[in-house]
Parts: C-alpha cells; sequence; structure tokens
C-alpha cells in the first residue's frame, strides 16, 4: 500500500498516539490524533513506551530503586504528562497507557491488542531523517498504516476542525 494521495484520506476510527523518547511537540501531536479521530467519530489511544529502566544508583552505586520502583516512577510521571495532553484532544474519548520494552515489540503487541485503524507516531515538529527511518522501520512491524505527528499543515494554521488527509508509511 502507498501513501495516499491528496484526493484519498484515512479514516481510523481508533487512533493509536505513540510517545517515546525524544517525542517533542506533544501537544500539537495530540491536535492532529484528535483531528483524525474527529473525522471518523473515533478514540484515542494514548501509549507512552519506553525502554525498560535499569536499577536507580546512588554516586556510590548504592541501588536506590529497583527496577520495579523506577518503572512505577516512570509510569506516574508518564501518566501525569499523558493527563495533562487530555485536554488537547477536546471532545475526542482518550485512553491512556504506559507500556515498558522495545518500542517496536511493544508497538506491535499494542497495535495488534487494541486493533488500531492508524498509529500516530509523535515526533518533533519539524522531523528529521533519523524520524522518517525509524517511522519507516516500525510501519513494517504493525498492519496498520504509520503516521508521524504532528501532521505539518502548510499555512501554518491550527488543525482542530477540519478535515485532514495523512501521509501514510506502508
Amino acid at each position: 500500500m502507498s501513501a495516499p494521495g491528496p484526493e484519498e484520506a484515512i479514516v481510523a476510527g481508533r487512533v493509536l498516539m505513540v510517545i517515546s523518547a525524544g517525542a517533542g511537540a506533544l501537544e500539537h501531536a495530540a491536535r492532529s490524533a484528535a483531528a483524525v479521530a474527529r473525522e471518523s467519530g473515533g478514540v484515542v489511544r494514548i501509549a507512552w513506551m519506553q525502554p525498560v529502566p535499569p536499577p536507580r544508583v546512588d554516586r556510590h552505586d548504592r541501588v536506590v530503586a529497583d527496577t520495579d520502583r523506577e518503572m512505577a516512577r516512570l509510569a506516574e510521571r508518564a501518566h501525569e504528562r499523558m493527563s495533562a495532553l487530555a485536554w488537547e484532544l477536546g471532545e475526542i474519548p482518550v485512553e491512556r497507557v504506559v507500556r515498558f520494552g522495545r518500542l517496536a515489540t511493544e508497538l506491535a503487541v499494542e497495535a495488534h491488542a487494541w486493533r488500531a485503524d492508524l498509529v500516530g507516531l509523535a515526533v518533533p515538529t519539524r522531523p528529521g531523517l533519523g524520524h522518517h527511518l525509524r517511522a519507516w522501520y516500525l510501519a513494517r512491524t504493525v498492519t496498520v498504516p504509520l503516521v508521524l505527528l504532528p501532521i505539518p499543515r502548510h499555512d501554518g494554521g491550527d488543525r482542530r476542525r477540519e478535515p485532514i488527509v495523512l501521509p501514510a508509511f506502508r
């Protein structure tokens, strides 16, 4: 499947918005995910994904927090950030999950388990070549289209209430 042309739009009732390390512009990505879901009356699941953290140690290499405690601390911080993002989605229903592990593996499992229609990978407002290569690689692990969020707008305006066309990796 190739990227949709200007006349084609992706209808996505279940949008999986993935946040990983170095995502950047989360507010803009959330607005783009909401715009996609709004088009089809869908729902957004924000999935915060990061590697399993090592135990936290002090300056004398004594374990201060084991891996489980560190995961609980990081999950709490992620839930706080996702709660702050929820208002960016407006009236769109939103679910929030935190996953630890390899990004490609967790993304494939989450997209399949949640039966996502579209996966949106949160990236900085101006993604570089590395972000595009990462998206291309991750698109090979899922069976649904994957897009980079936020979706750029040529005139620089806000996309909260307008229909959009998405470039998809497949």
